[in-house]
C-alpha cells in the first residue's frame, strides 16, 4: 500500500522530521535504505531545508526508542524482497516485543518501546524499497537502484509540497 501524498500531507507533522534508513550496504540490495539516506541529505543540502534529520545503522536496536523520541514524525527506510511494487509506503502502529533477542527489531517495535519507556509518540511510517539480491561484498542490483529512485521521486515529492 502505498499512501498518496494528499493524505500524508494531512498527518504528517513537519515540526521535526527523522528518516532512518538502515541495512547493510556491504551486501547488495540489503544498504538500500542506507543508501536512501545519502541521497536524501544531498537533495535536503541544496534545498537548505530545516527541521528534517538523518540516522543510519545496519538493523535497529533498542536504544532507536530514545532517539524517535526526540521527533515529531519518523520515516524509517529499508530493503524488502516480498512486496510486488518498487517501493511500499506505509503508516506503522506499535507493536509490542514479544521474543527475546534484539537482532529482529521492527520499526513498530521501537515505536512500541518509545511509547512505553518516553510516553511520546511520534507519527510513524515505513518505505520499503523492493530489492532482489543479498550477496555479500556485492554492489547493489540496477532494478534495485530504479526503485530507489523511485522512492526519492515520491519522498521528494511528498517534501517539495510539505515545504512550500
Amino acid at each position: 500500500m502505498i499512501l498518496t501524498v494528499k493524505s500524508l500531507i494531512k498527518n504528517l507533522n513537519k515540526n521535526k522530521i527523522l528518516f532512518y534508513g538502515y541495512g547493510n550496504p556491504g551486501r547488495q540490495d540489503d544498504g538500500l535504505g542506507v543508501f536512501f539516506i545519502d541521497e536524501l541529505i544531498k537533495y535536503i543540502k541544496k534545498n537548505r531545508l530545516k527541521n528534517i534529520y538523518f540516522d543510519t545503522n545496519y538493523q535497529l536496536n533498542i536504544e532507536d526508542a530514545l532517539e524517535i523520541s526526540k521527533y515529531d514524525s519518523v520515516i524509517f527506510i529499508d530493503a524488502a524482497k516480498k512486496i510486488k511494487k518498487s517501493f511500499n509506503f506505509k503508516k506503522i502502529k506499535p507493536l509490542e516485543i514479544n521474543f527475546y533477542t534484539t537482532h529482529n527489531m521492527l520499526p513498530e517495535n521501537i515505536l512500541f518501546l518509545c511509547i512505553k519507556l518516553y510516553d511520546k509518540k511520534p507519527d510513524a511510517y515505513l518505505l520499503t524499497i523492493k530489492g532482489y539480491k543479498w550477496g555479500v561484498n556485492e554492489k547493489p542490483t540496477e532494478k534495485a537502484l530504479k526503485n530507489l529512485k523511485n522512492a526519492l521521486i515520491y519522498i521528494k515529492k511528498l517534501i517539495k509540497i510539505l515545504y512550500k
